[in-house]
């Protein structure tokens, strides 16, 4: 009978130790996470980014979005990433009700707050923390409620940046194959190519039709040479701007390039303002505000008139 009694007792113990744990475990997931309305990536007319003492403010004005007041364009890629991330906020867990922010980056020294509105309706106002070790989460709170969260994807470092970063650095922008002639002038020399249609028959309907380069004056020019030159202005992007300065700030150029086509474009470099940097200053018509190119960047655009009258080498 003792024996009995002692199973009886040990087993009574196991079940309310079963118990207890299988509450403990239940208890744990008893939260409601905060109802994260609806929003559609079009409604936002306005983000605001406030990490430490600096704050960031994009509007959206004429179909761009820009750097108020300053009216910097920003990177169209890096704000749509910014949308589609307020736009398609989801909460998954409850991290944390502790209020230790600092383990999440979420402090006041540490977090970036990301504002949002539609006009004059403020419709997100969210901390934003650090990744989480999974790197598939961020650490995030929402206004009005102390708890940590974790927000859906890694998105932290697309709040957490400079205004330089999120400038749009493309400077210049053309369509190669719509530029049918070039005028360079540098040092005294200068030289005007133009795009002339090759010999041969007719291309198919649809096709455009093949071109050479040749100089102003009908010499054959080494058409490799410019196209290379064009494939780097096609898509030029800046290595830095320049601030506290305007486009006509620079004195004549040490290169200058301008392009016809259906439009006009151009492109003036400048000799290095000091002995500790080679960097180039540079304005162009794409872009309201003077840039620099690395010296490297700008010796591919800077070719010697010359140049384009050597002989293609065969493969």
């Amino acid at each position: 009978m003792k024996i009995k009694k002692e199973y009886f007792i040990l087993g009574a113990i196991i079940l309310a130790l079963a118990a207890y744990l299988y509450q403990r475990s239940t208890d744990r997931t008893h939260y409601t996470l905060p109802a994260v309305p609806a929003l559609a990536a079009a409604d936002i007319s306005k983000i605001q980014l406030t990490r430490a003492a600096e704050t960031v403010v994009l509007v959206r004005k004429d179909g761009r979005w820009l750097i108020d007041p300053s009216g910097y364009p920003v990177d169209p890629k890096l704000a749509q990433e910014m949308l589609d991330t307020l736009s398609g906020l989801t909460l998954t867990a409850l991290v944390s009700e502790s209020k230790n922010y600092a383990l999440y980056e979420l402090d006041d020294a540490q977090k970036a707050n990301v504002k949002a509105w539609q006009k004059d309706q403020l419709i997100r106002d969210i901390d934003v923390g650090k990744a989480a070790p999974s790197f598939r989460h961020t650490f995030v709170r929402i206004a009005g409620d102390d708890r940590v969260f974790h927000g859906q994807d890694n998105f932290s470092f697309r709040f957490r940046t400079r205004v330089e970063d999120l400038r749009d650095k493309t400077v210049l922008s053309i369509n190669r194959t719509d530029i049918q002639e070039l005028q360079i002038k540098t040092d005294g020399a200068s030289l005007t190519l133009l795009r002339a249609p090759a010999a041969g028959e007719a291309p198919p309907a649809g096709q455009a039709a093949a071109s050479t380069w040749q100089s102003s004056d009908g010499r054959p020019v080494n058409g490799s040479a410019v196209e290379s030159l064009l494939s780097e202005l096609s898509n030029l992007q800046a290595d830095a701007f320049i601030e506290g300065r305007d486009k006509a700030a620079f004195g004549p150029p040490a290169y200058s390039i301008l392009l016809k086509g259906p439009q006009e474009h151009s492109l003036a470099l400048f000799a290095p303002a000091g002995t500790d940097s080679k960097d180039h200053p540079t304005v162009s018509s794409g872009s309201a505000f003077p840039f620099s190119l690395s010296e490297d960047h700008a010796q591919r655009i800077m070719k010697n008139p010359e140049d384009f009258f050597k002989t293609e080498e065969k493969k």
